[in-house]
């Protein structure tokens, strides 16, 4: 019995590990960032380790991993991209981008967790609906935090990030049944 209970407890301890690193990683990932739009907008590689984390961790330890980033950054540490941090952030133009996060690694971790077989195509496909979703609910909020039309917002916050979000997603969909294979073992 208590050979059961130690199987339980590292399998948690080493979800928790995951959940940290890819808190970390995402971190790292906003400082790796080009801007490319004059609405402040850039491309970072944040996005990237959200929906890794949420394909190879699942919807619960996912979701744990983006909430730990998200709570670092608004408690003042420089986690955001451009070294930003506080709450505020989630009241300007890229907030809805950040707080997008959360509701999307927890759908992608859970389409994940239903998959049986964790294929190249089928977590391609899902990070990539993890991207839309992202630049699409950022972009609505990057349009009333900016006052600007939402066609605009999309065609600032959406339209240039979405082939980078796709080579991203191939990457995932390439990374992740490896990562899930090693993760499980």
């Amino acid at each position: 019995m208590s050979e059961v209970l130690n199987q339980y407890d590292d399998a948690k301890i080493k979800k928790m590990v995951l959940a940290a690193l890819f808190a970390a990683l995402i971190a790292v990932g906003a400082y790796i960032k080009i801007p490319i739009t004059p609405l402040g907008v850039p491309i970072t590689l944040q996005t990237f380790f959200v929906l890794l984390a949420a394909v190879t961790l699942g919807r619960n330890w996912g979701t744990v991993s983006v909430i730990v980033y998200l709570l670092v950054g608004f408690i003042g540490f420089p986690v955001f991209a451009g070294g930003n941090s506080g709450l505020g952030i989630l009241f300007g133009p890229t907030g809805g981008y950040l707080y997008s996060f959360i509701f999307v690694v927890f759908i992608v971790g859970w389409m994940s967790d239903l998959s049986a077989k964790k294929t190249p195509v089928l977590m391609f496909s899902i990070a990539a609906l993890g991207s839309i979703l992202i630049l699409g609910i950022g972009s609505v909020h990057l349009g009333f935090s900016s006052q600007i039309p939402i066609g605009a917002a999309f065609a600032g916050g959406f339209v240039p990030f979405f082939v980078g979000d796709m080579i991203k997603s191939i990457a995932i969909g390439l990374i992740s049944p490896i990562l899930i294979k090693k993760i499980q073992k």
